[in-house]
């Protein structure tokens, strides 16, 4: 399984160090389906402040990963149960 990561950050000023961060994450199981995630305005002049901008992209893929896992055990169970239903019936 391979991933991989577009990022693609936008200077909003450079006196400021403020930019925007868009990343996207692409797994190679699943190309079709990419994930997107940003930050619209981030401060960067420092190495913490460009860490927190990272750490806020990957708490946002957790909880989408997290969120994507309780749907697709409720849903799973839902389909073959209704399937096996259905099925009973003819």
């Amino acid at each position: 399984m391979a991933i991989s990561w577009n990022v693609d950050i936008t200077v909003l000023d450079v006196v400021t160090k403020a930019v925007s961060v868009a990343a996207t994450r692409t797994d190679d199981a699943d190309p079709d389906n990419p994930k997107s995630y940003a930050v619209l305005y981030a401060i960067i002049d420092t190495a913490p402040q460009k860490l927190a901008v990272m750490d806020n992209i990957w708490e946002q893929h957790q909880a989408t990963t997290t969120k994507q896992t309780a749907i697709d055990a409720f849903i799973g169970s839902l389909e073959s149960d209704a399937k096996a239903n259905l099925e009973a019936r003819e």
